[in-house]
């Protein structure tokens, strides 16, 4: 009797502890979290989010729209109760929550959304201040309309991704490859160790340095190589999420030609610096097919000269020589058009009987 009396208190024990551990993850949030959806989003799109409760016992109780912060959930918007009843809708921002009692549906909706939306949500059940159960926890990442790039082999890459510094300042960032579905690789990130935050790092090829008082992640890869080719995310880093900044898809091609050519992005947050030489014509090939083209101008100038000279020469003697040989009357020198003159002898009252 001993034991079955001792059983039960051991096991509602480890059945408290068990909630109580599972509490604890649910409210962390970030380390262990497992998403009812994850959703991606451009800046300036809306947001739409329903989650169902069991109306016969929640219908009356405040619902709440929150996100989690450092193992905290802060209410963006949420209904509540007013000396005229229960305000089941109400607007916040750019946030707006409706619940609608009748079906058991509570309707999240955020506009224009922007990059430092991104984070993880709750929409929960909420018993003001600060107790919360949550009805469903969505991923939300919110990026910049896609940049898309083409490089050459050798070439540099250069990337600017602003973002929120009161919420993000000295949370880790990185820069990865994306996988699909949930992974991401990561080439390089910041780091935070004991002695305070590292806002610069290198790996191989990729580096990238965290301004905190800009709010600006500037990534670099050097000497870009075909199969580097891919989709890549400037991302705030809680391992293992990501959380998007900035996505860029990259295509790599090999190199043909030499050339420095600087490129900026539409939107200023990206810039190609394309600084490979490769194969093909070089300044050296340009600057002797110059050589030969000029020699060449000059041999037919001084081929022209000397015939001219030679012409002009030649006309006189033979002038001289025409007059010496002649027995008639004084010779007439008749210019015809624009050539030289030619000689003609004889009378002119012959000229005029003929």
């Amino acid at each position: 009797m001993g034991y079955s009396s001792n059983a039960p208190s051991v096991g509602l024990k480890t059945d408290m502890e068990l909630r109580f551990l599972l509490l604890l993850l649910c409210i962390s949030g970030f380390e262990a979290q497992e998403f009812d959806a994850v959703v991606s989003r451009e800046e300036g799109q809306r947001l739409i989010v329903e989650c169902r409760y069991n109306y016969w016992d929640y219908s009356a109780t405040p619902k709440t729209w929150c996100q989690l912060r450092d193992e905290k959930c802060f209410p963006l918007v949420s209904t509540s109760y007013t000396s005229y009843g229960y305000r089941n809708k109400d607007t916040f921002g750019r946030a707006t929550i409706e619940d609608h009692t009748g079906n058991g549906t509570v309707t999240i909706t955020m506009e224009k959304l922007q990059v430092q939306d991104s984070g993880v949500y709750w929409c929960a059940r909420y018993y003001p201040p600060n107790t919360m159960y949550p009805l469903m926890t969505i991923k939300l990442d919110v990026s910049k309309e896609v940049q898309e790039y083409d490089a050459i082999e050798g070439q540099s890459l250069s990337v600017q991704c602003p973002y929120n510094t009161q919420d993000y300042k000295e949370v880790k960032k990185a820069w990865c490859r994306w996988k699909g579905q949930t992974r991401c690789d990561v080439l390089v990130n910041t780091d935070r160790r004991y002695y305070g935050y590292q806002n610069r790092a290198q790996k191989g090829r990729a580096r990238i340095h965290d301004d905190t008082q800009k709010g600006i992640v500037t990534v670099t890869m050097e000497n870009l190589q075909v199969d580097d080719a891919g989709v890549y995310w400037c991302a705030h880093y809680k391992p293992p999420s990501f959380y998007l900044i900035f996505e860029v898809k990259l295509a790599v091609t090999k190199a043909t030609t030499t050339s420095v050519v600087p490129v900026t992005s539409s939107t200023g947050h990206t810039s190609l610096v394309l600084s490979t030489a490769s194969a093909g014509v070089t300044p050296a090939d340009s600057s002797s097919l110059n050589s030969r083209s000029t020699f060449l101008w000059l041999a037919v100038g001084f081929l022209i000269n000397k015939t001219l000279l030679a012409v002009m020469i030649a006309l006189p003697v033979r002038r001289r020589n025409r007059l010496r040989g002649s027995t008639q009357a004084p010779t007439n020198l008749e210019f015809m058009g624009n050539g030289a003159p030619e000689a003609s002898t004889g009378d002119l009252s012959e000229g005029e009987r003929s």
